[in-house]
């Protein structure tokens, strides 16, 4: 019989590895994942102003649509961690890839508000599974060493997808029409089979579960060997005696030692959520219709704005491990709700391009940061609930978000729009400054511990 394992166990031998192909391969498909959520998400974005003009639509309608798909994502955040935590990340990770590349194709033959809706919503349901567990699965594999750069290729494809679906939407929208966007948003089917073929179970779920020869499979599929694991085992045996914990349940979310963590994480992610989807959902119509920009160039400049988040999540992933999750989330989302405050003053084409771009600068570089953050402070057994509960909350902050603009919108209050992201933003910098743990280079085991 094998030798047991344990989550800390096979934290320790992890930790040794260095960044070979298996890890990048597994890496690779959960980053394409993330491109092709944002990119999905998204388009509807660049789709607004002609769906607007081809079903009569007014401000709140319009909201609507932006919700729908946020509304799915909340709710699919929420139901796939607990699937994840009982059956495992992987099958997750391939179903929600399918289910939302296929209700995408599907809202691209919407007839009928009510028809689109509903097939955003149900785009969303798989959008919001997939974002949480994969970020789960890919922490877990990671060394301690390096797992903030490892984990941030994640985040950093976000805005990728959003900077291809900008490019998609000025060439497609204008000539082609709305619906072959949304055709073209199907294509992530292909990485089904990419997935289940490739990547291989969590090895700390696995061992968590029982699944002791499973896990080692999946560790030596990392470059984990036998050596590794006694080395590991030694280390942790020199060590002083401390007294057991029990492992978490979902319960011990909702206790004193756990409470700082999930307040933090939870609020941070529903206010970032709210700033976020107001700006992405919305700017492409606010330049339309508010500034009467014409549709080709507010599609240049919604596309620019998406290449300067891009580079912001590059300078991010450029300094996750040296600066720490901490520092960026602080410094990115407080300088974000500054940037929120300016477009109040902005009239012209030229302001209003250079505020969205610092805005979108600074905003993904916390964004990237708390993607990162969030499955490190949760314990492996309730990772993919608690990581997917956070981020679900910050799906339904994405939810209200567009209808309270677009009521806002409607009641010419466009600069309460403005006012409300930047408020939003400097709650969640204030939070993490007040709130968070540095968590950078520290072993993902130690980092969960209750404090």
């Amino acid at each position: 019989m094998s030798q047991k394992l344990t989550p800390e166990l096979i934290g320790r031998a992890i930790d040794k590895i260095t960044l070979n192909n298996a890890l990048i391969f597994i890496i690779g498909v959960a980053a394409f994942g993330f491109f092709f959520d944002s990119f999905d998400i998204v388009i509807v974005s660049y789709a607004l102003p002609m769906i607007r003009q081809e079903f009569r639509l007014d401000p709140t309608q319009v909201g609507l649509i932006g919700s729908s798909a946020l509304a799915g994502m909340g709710l699919g955040s929420w139901m796939w961690g607990w699937v994840a935590d009982r059956w495992g990340r992987r099958v997750v990770f391939a179903a929600t890839v399918l289910m939302f590349s296929i209700c995408t194709g599907i809202a691209g033959l919407s007839m009928s508000l009510g028809f689109l809706i509903g097939a955003r919503f149900l785009t969303g349901l798989g959008l919001g599974g997939m974002v949480p567990i994969d970020q789960a699965l890919v922490a877990e594999y990671a060394p301690a060493r390096i797992r903030g750069r490892v984990s941030a290729m994640l985040p950093l494809c976000w805005p990728i997808g959003i900077f291809a679906a900008a490019g998609a939407g000025l060439l497609i929208v204008p000539h082609l029409g709305w619906r072959w966007l949304f055709a073209l948003g199907a294509l992530p089917a292909v990485l089904v089979f990419f997935i289940r073929r490739g990547v291989p179970e969590s090895p700390r779920w696995l061992a968590d579960r029982g699944r002791h020869d499973e896990a080692r499979t999946s560790l030596a599929y990392v470059g984990v060997n036998d050596t590794m694991i006694d080395q590991a085992h030694r280390e942790i045996a020199a060590e002083p005696l401390t007294p057991p914990v029990r492992d978490a349940t979902f319960g011990d979310l909702f206790t004193p030692r756990y409470a700082r963590r999930v307040a933090h994480t939870w609020l941070m992610w529903f206010c970032s959520g709210f700033a976020a989807t107001a700006f992405s959902v919305w700017l492409p119509s606010i330049f339309a219709t508010y500034y009467h920009i014409n549709l080709t160039r507010t599609l240049v400049y919604t596309f620019i704005v998406a290449g300067t988040s891009v580079v912001g999540r590059v300078f991010a992933f450029s300094l996750i491990d040296l600066f720490g999750r901490k520092a960026l989330i602080v410094i990115g989302y407080g300088v974000a709700g500054g940037a929120a405050l300016l477009f109040t003053q902005a009239t012209t084409e030229t302001a209003l391009l250079a505020t969205a771009m610092l805005y979108g600068f600074f905003a993904d570089i916390g964004s990237l940061a708390m993607t990162v953050y969030t499955p490190e402070v949760y314990p492996v057994r309730i990772r993919g609930k608690g990581t997917a509960i956070a981020m679900g909350w910050g799906r339904f902050g994405g939810m209200v978000s567009p209808v309270v603009a677009g009521l806002l919108i409607s009641a010419d209050n466009l600069a309460l729009v403005w006012g409300l992201m930047a408020a939003f933003q400097f709650t969640s910098a204030g939070l993490t400054l007040l709130m968070a743990r540095e968590t950078s280079g520290r072993n993902l085991e130690t980092v969960a511990k209750p404090a």
